[in-house]
């Protein structure tokens, strides 16, 4: 009931708030172009109240409308509404720490705690190794025992009698109980369990470095993309100060430029609103890998976005997938399973033949007597041994473990086949998107360098076309459309860039490395053209007193 009354009460303050009403078509007067304010620092959901206009009712049919009509009132909100926060779920206190690509993986080299379990395991395998080498020791037993007996009792000869009597001991001494097939194969199994532990916490460790790597790529695209919004929304916003200047001089092309401009700034305000929050989403995820706190913003070192190269090009496809099945630890892990399940079986085998072992040595002080009258302590000791040959349910036991142990070694083979297949399949699956990224990074650099000429052309020719009447005119379209175009291009060449340096991390983790070792050895490629844009400039006065970008790479003279 009480959900019932808190969405009632949602809907009736939706239905109450105040819209603002649209002036009437059709009374005349010059159509005044549409302004936009400048551009505000950014603010995550901000508060929007809006006020409604009295809108004058129509008067009844049969009266005369009023001599005078009073400006409209502002009607006054129905219900106020409880202040919005600027932001949502705003940390405490918002900081951020720039970190780099080499600092977050030793980090979380250091203190993941996925990776910490996998080593936690290894050390237990280790101890249970060591507890299984030493089947051969004995055990030592000690401790005093009691004994109390009042009634009726039969002694061995089978007569019956009635008596009262006890006796108190200390005893102890070695104990030794051991099956010779488990003293035997054990230790070879949890020898082999140890170096499937010690493979798998590696093949953790390499997976867990990877994906702080792929997470730290993110973060960087994701102000790289920053980047390249604040350019292009710095070429929109000046393409709208233009077509507002020419809109008030009358001399603008179409009276929808405006309308076009500001639509085009809104948009990319809207994408970087978006890609602020995806950046602080990834800093949150990339905090989560490393234990960090997540209300600390991580922000890349340096914003530089160049391909780098951890596996060299001249490798070829079969050698890479070689050495990916020699070297990735999974494939060693599913190696010492396959041994270990061997063993077992080899036991199995000859469990029946081997016999148990039995002795001990038991020694201390006893005393005992009738009713209450114990006598005093006296040494004793006792001592046996025997060997024990067992067959399980007349041998059909044994059997049935055999055939399951059997079993589940050829699982374990199947299980190195599915390993090796998947091994194949990330490496070449690797290798080739990073071999096709690496191929579209001179189109993507001549798509960028293209795009820029034609907005230096659309930029010069547009502030400046002339009417029909003679006078300059700006073609907001054409100024636009060069923009979207060149911010489309930044932006496939920018994930080009970041995505051919994601496949060779993971092609690098494919072929069994860890990606900490392949910094030390990475290659950067160099570029023509740079993948994020310079800060902003501020922009040259142009023709006419109308702000006009400049660009901000110099091209090239490419024309023969």
């Amino acid at each position: 009931m009480t959900r019932f009354w808190c969405g009632a009460s949602m809907l009736a303050a939706l239905l109450v708030t105040p819209v603002v009403a649209q002036p009437p078509r059709g009374t005349g007067g010059p159509a005044s172009a549409p302004t936009v304010k400048a551009a505000s620092p950014p603010r995550y959901y901000p508060p929007v109240i809006r006020q409604a206009s009295q809108v004058e009712a129509p008067a009844p049919v049969g009266q005369n409308p009023p001599a005078a009509k009073t400006p409209p009132q502002p009607a006054p909100p129905a219900a106020a509404a409880p202040p919005v926060p600027p932001r949502l779920y705003a940390p405490t206190q918002l900081s951020s720490y720039p970190i780099d690509l080499a600092t977050a993986l030793r980090l979380a080299d250091a203190d993941n705690p996925t990776a910490a379990v996998a080593r936690a395991r290894v050390q237990e395998a280790v101890a249970n190794y060591d507890r299984a080498g030493v089947a051969w020791v004995p055990n030592l037993v000690f401790g005093p025992t009691f004994f109390y007996h009042e009634g009726i009792d039969q002694n061995r000869r089978g007569e019956t009698f009635s008596v009262a009597r006890g006796n108190f001991a200390v005893l102890g001494g070695p104990q030794l109980r051991v099956d010779v097939s488990d003293a035997l194969y054990l230790p070879l199994v949890a020898r082999r369990v140890v170096q499937a532990a010690e493979s798998r916490s590696r093949a953790v460790a390499n997976n867990v470095q990877l994906e702080v790597a792929l997470t730290y790529l993110d973060v960087l695209e994701l102000h790289a993309l920053l980047a390249v919004n604040a350019d292009t929304l710095n070429k929109t916003e000046q393409a709208l100060q233009a077509a507002e200047a020419f809109a008030r001089a009358g001399t603008g092309k179409t009276a929808a430029d405006v309308n076009r401009a500001a639509t085009e700034v809104n948009l990319r305000r809207q994408d970087r609103v978006v890609l602020r929050g995806r950046a602080a989403a990834a800093a949150a995820r990339l905090a989560g890998l490393l234990t960090l706190d997540p209300a600390v913003q991580l922000v890349p070192a340096e914003l530089a976005v160049v391909p780098v190269v951890l596996v060299p090009g001249e490798y070829t496809l079969d050698q890479l997938i070689a050495t990916g099945l020699r070297a990735r630890p999974e494939v060693a892990a599913a190696g010492a399973e396959v041994q270990a399940a061997e063993a077992l079986v080899r036991q199995a085998k000859v469990a029946p033949l081997l016999p148990r072992v039995q002795g001990e040595f038991i020694g201390g002080g006893f005393k005992g007597g009738r009713n209450d009258d114990f006598g005093p302590m006296r040494g004793q000791y006792n001592a046996g041994a025997a060997l024990v040959w067992e067959l399980d349910n007349f041998g059909l036991g044994n059997a049935a473990t055999t055939r399951a142990r059997q079993a589940s070694y050829a699982a374990a083979l199947q299980r190195v086949r599915e390993i090796q297949a998947r091994v194949s399949a990330e490496v070449g699956e690797a290798a080739e998107l990073a071999a096709a990224r690496f191929e579209t990074l001179d189109a993507a650099q001549e798509a960028v360098r293209q795009a820029q000429e034609m907005y230096r052309k659309f930029r010069d020719v547009s502030f400046g076309v002339p009417g029909p009447k003679g006078q300059l005119q700006f073609d907001a379209l054409e100024v636009l459309t060069a923009v979207q175009a060149l911010n489309q291009a930044r932006v496939q060449y920018l994930q080009q860039v970041v995505e051919f340096n994601r496949q060779q991390f993971r092609l690098y983790t494919a072929i069994g490395q860890p990606a900490t070792c392949g910094l030390e050895s990475a290659a950067t490629q160099p570029l023509d053209i740079p993948v994020v844009p310079a800060v902003p400039a501020v922009a040259r006065p142009p023709r006419g007193a109308v702000p006009l970008p400049a660009p901000r790479v110099p091209l090239p003279d490419r024309r023969p």
